[in-house]
């Protein structure tokens, strides 16, 4: 538990940044999904958005399948998915902050009643069942994924499908590449981060087939290693002095994020989702 009170104080920490950047008249992101943008293949600007299409690639689901994004954030994904293909949406986040704004969004658009968020933990035991649980960058944060993935998978309907979309360091790293994702694992509070091959072991271990699963990386956007450089320099000196004082949150987050895209660039993390199904 104590990691997961570190997770909500460090998501907590940053909605507080961001409210502050709203109220100066920059656009907040509660009704905006807080992963990555990605190139469109099929063309078009690169959105968040893009990723909820790909997702929905190849994945079989019921009519009105109940769903169950396994840390949420504002619910911005279930929102943009949920008027598309019906059925009874659940996210859950560790934040408050989050789950409140998040409902306000869902009331905001008529989706009262078929989307809701939660404050709960994905390690939680869940109620119900679901034929299809998600989680976007938000299972790396898990201190234990074997006990995450199996805990989800006891959720699942017969034939549900967990789909894990994430950042997947790959393995026989060098020891400056060992450094680099660790330097990235603290910033951004994931002590595990498994490989793909990691994800596997706990999808088997849970009893959970492979369905299928597809490299994101090429779609990423990462900026040169030139530009992030001195940046990632600038970071690392703020987020020192501001540790000691407690406010070194959006430092370390800001370096984490740079410390993964100069990681995406080289090929050393790559972003992958991958699918598995109960038997």
């Amino acid at each position: 538990m104590t990691h997961a009170r570190e997770v909500a104080k460090y998501y907590r920490w940053l909605d507080r940044l961001e409210w502050m950047r709203q109220m100066r008249g920059r656009t907040g992101n509660a009704a905006q999904p807080v992963h990555r943008a990605l190139r469109n293949p099929d063309g078009g600007e690169p959105s968040p958005l893009v990723l909820h299409r790909l997702m929905l690639n190849g994945l079989a689901l019921p009519p009105s399948p109940r769903v169950l994004d396994a840390g949420c954030g504002y619910g911005a994904s279930m929102l943009d998915m949920a008027p598309e293909l019906g059925g009874d949406w659940l996210g859950i986040s560790l934040s408050e902050v989050q789950v409140k704004r998040g409902m306000e969004e869902v009331a905001a658009r008529g989706l009262a009643g078929r989307v809701r968020l939660a404050v709960a933990s994905y390690d939680a035991p869940l109620t119900g069942a679901f034929d299809w649980i998600f989680g976007i960058e938000s299972l790396i944060h898990s201190p234990d994924p074997m006990a995450t993935i199996h805990n989800l998978a006891q959720a699942l309907a017969p034939g549900g499908a967990l789909m894990v979309v994430d950042d997947m360091p790959e393995e026989g790293l060098s020891p400056q590449q060992a450094a680099d994702v660790a330097l990235f694992k603290r910033c951004w509070r994931c002590p595990v981060a498994p490989s793909r091959a990691g994800w596997l072991r706990a999808f088997a271990a849970a009893g959970l087939v492979l369905s299928h699963e597809t490299d994101f990386t090429a779609l990423t956007i990462p900026r040169p290693a030139a530009e992030l450089a001195p940046m990632m320099a600038a970071r690392a000196r703020q987020a020192r002095w501001k540790r000691l004082l407690g406010l070194g949150y959006r430092s370390e987050a800001d370096l984490g994020g740079m410390m993964l895209e100069t990681l995406l660039a080289s090929g050393v993390i790559r972003y992958r989702m991958l699918v598995a199904r109960r038997a």
